[in-house]
């Protein structure tokens, strides 16, 4: 039966990961409950394994019932391995989720079969048996068990081959190592019986997988030991994939600023654990606490009982009725604190991000300390719904890109082109760029449409070149939050150097109100911008305070007027002059000046007069798709 030497080094490797495994934070989640069961398979087969041997060596001591038995036991565990690899590999990719019930149980039914096989062996001697002198052999049902094993095994590799897109490096790449590890030992014990090394090499695979997988280090605050954001997604994922029910409690400190300034740094970690000591002793199941950051907080609880819900709410609102006390001092504190149940108000996990982003920017109208609903804060399923359309049109390709000609104003031939991005939801419809760009620069998802409207217009400008059509330069919007990344001019670069495009072939368009938030920022973005060939535009002039002196600190080589100064200057002597004082000094300083929203023939007049260079509007044309733009050239060129 072989020696026990490599049996008895599985179990102790196996006790090591299962130690590990409980005595490091772990998301309660249907990953971490499989991987539990397979280390606790292996350890099963290791011990039943060396049990036998054992056993083997003392046939004089032991009866045949009890040899059937501790082998029954060995294969039990062993041919559960597979199986439980593969369960666990469906759920780390996420296919598990998708299968239906027939599904699950078609994958699983080969199991079943191997375990009614083992467990009919002592009767049927199909699998193994003893002869009269206790000598073991093994029988045809071993090849199908083998059989049923290797099955799983494809089974693995073809779902990791599939998926593999959708899992980090790290993830395939112990998820690969799992197979070889274990086919290796397999075979190695196929041909050399008396080798027991199988269990060896599979829990070696599996502390491959417990130190990367399921490491669940990277999704922990170093500060308090919480769950961060990272966990709390992955959290709020597994409960959309297993459609589980749960209610969250958003908590927001709402002086937290005050002690960020006002308390020493360690006063503050001591407040901070004894806020989360109190607020969240909440006697719930399965609870779980992440930390968005200093007084900002989430509790999820997996139940649903009316009656448990409003005691905790009822229980973490009184913590805010009384100072909180850290040594001999005391710290009064108010908190914005909302409820979301799963899945009723909140039908995916990103919608609580956007909650909590909403009580984070709130104003001071709303209640402290006092619980409100979903519908009750700024989220309005209206800006959910756009949210989440807008992330579908990314997936999807629900964005567009048109594009708005710019024309000189005095011969009327064609410069340049604005572009001009536009969303269109199966479920919403179209949805105007006033309406999804802000909700985007909230949820994050602003970044992604900008890359996909940089590399959309560069394309138009590398096709449109090719092809012979004057079009000196493109105009690109960039949100505020775009322009605040550190490598932004890098990006651009790299984009269009993709396309063969220069610097001095894109300008990028910042709002008036955006440049007078940040001036050193924007300065800073601009001059890196520059410094690649690229121009920066003053976009939608005439909107904000039109302080000339501070965006002048800004070096913009045009100026984009609003349209509201041109209508303005269609109605009134008083916008007439203004308007073109405003020219007046832009070209001055040598800046081009461009007119956006120009609808008639008397506006164009009076621009051409007043020395407005460029113009934009619905006179020459609205926006255009790329190949409606490329027909319109070709017309004006005709």
């Amino acid at each position: 039966m072989g020696e026990i030497n490599y049996d008895i080094a599985a179990i102790v490797v196996l006790l090591f990961n299962i130690v590990l495994f409980f005595s490091r934070r772990r998301l309660n989640i249907l990953q971490s409950a499989v991987f539990l069961a397979l280390l606790l398979a292996t350890l099963g087969a290791a011990s039943a394994d060396a049990a036998t041997v054992l056993f083997y060596v003392n046939t004089d001591i032991h009866s045949p019932a009890t040899q059937y038995a501790v082998n029954t036991l060995y294969y039990l565990f062993q041919n559960t391995i597979a199986p439980l690899f593969c369960v666990f590999l469906l759920v780390v990719d996420n296919s598990w989720y998708g299968f239906s019930i027939k599904r699950k149980t078609a994958l699983l039914l080969p199991w079943f079969a191997a375990i009614a096989t083992i467990l009919s062996n002592p009767w049927t001697r199909f699998v193994f048996s003893f002869t009269d002198a206790m000598e073991y052999r093994r029988n045809d049902g071993l090849v199908f068990l083998y059989l049923i094993s290797l099955m799983y095994a494809v089974i693995s590799l073809v779902s990791l081959g599939r998926t593999r897109k959708k899992l980090s490096g790290r993830t395939v790449l112990a998820l690969l190592l799992f197979l070889p590890f274990t086919l290796g030992a397999f075979i190695i014990q196929f041909f050399n019986p008396q080798l027991l090394i199988i269990n060896f090499g599979i829990s070696l695979s599996e502390l491959i997988i417990l130190l990367s997988i399921n490491d669940f280090d990277v999704f922990i605050d170093g500060q308090t030991g919480l769950f961060n954001r990272a966990g709390l997604a992955l959290y709020l994922e597994n409960i959309d994939l297993t459609k589980a029910k749960a209610s969250v409690y958003l908590v927001h400190i709402d002086n937290k600023q005050f002690l960020g300034y006002s308390v020493k740094p360690e006063e503050a970690i001591a407040l901070e654990k004894r806020m989360i000591d109190e607020i969240f002793n909440a006697p719930c199941r399965k609870k779980f606490i992440a930390r968005f950051d200093f007084g900002e907080y989430a509790l999820i609880c997996r139940h649903r009982d009316p009656e448990e819900i409003t005691e905790n709410k009822e229980r973490m609102r009184r913590c805010f009725s009384r100072p909180f006390i850290v040594g001999e001092k005391r710290y009064p504190l108010h908190a914005r604190l909302c409820h979301i149940s799963v899945p009723e108000d909140a039908s995916n996990g990103r919608i609580v991000f956007q909650a909590h982003r909403s009580l984070s920017v709130s104003d001071w109208s709303y209640p402290l300390d006092a619980w409100l609903g979903l519908s009750e804060i700024s989220l309005a399923k209206r800006q959910i719904s756009v949210s989440e359309a807008t992330k579908d049109a990314l997936e999807n390709f629900g964005l567009t890109v048109h594009f708005q000609p710019i024309v000189s104003a005095e011969t009327g031939s064609i410069v340049a082109a604005e572009a001009l991005v536009r969303l269109t939801s199966k479920t919403l419809g179209p949805i105007g760029p006033d309406e999804f760009i802000p909700v985007a620069e909230r949820s994050g998802l602003i970044h992604a449409i900008g890359d996909f409207v940089l590399d959309r217009s560069c394309a138009f400008l590398s096709a449109i070149r090719a092809e012979g059509l004057p079009l000196r330069y493109l105009d690109i919007n960039l949100s505020p939050v775009q322009f605040a990344q550190f490598n932004l001019a890098d990006r651009i670069y790299a984009a269009a150097r993709n396309y063969g495009l220069k610097g001095q072939d894109l300008c990028f368009e910042i709002t008036e109100t955006a440049a007078a938030l940040s001036p050193l920022a924007m300065m800073r973005t601009t001059e890196e911008l520059q410094a690649k060939g690229f121009s920066v535009a003053i976009d939608d002039f005439g909107v904000g305070n039109s302080n000339i002196v501070n965006l002048l600190q800004i070096p913009f080589a045009s100026i984009k007027l609003d349209r509201s100064l041109v209508i303005a200057s269609s109605e009134s002597d008083a916008g007439r002059v203004e308007l073109s004082s405003f020219v007046s000094i832009f070209k001055r300083i040598g800046v081009a000046v461009v007119a956006e929203g120009v609808e008639t023939a008397e506006q164009l007049e009076f621009l051409k007069t007043i020395g407005v260079d460029h113009i934009q509007g619905y006179y020459f044309s609205k926006p255009l798709s790329a190949g409606d733009f490329k027909d319109w050239c070709r017309g004006k060129r005709a």
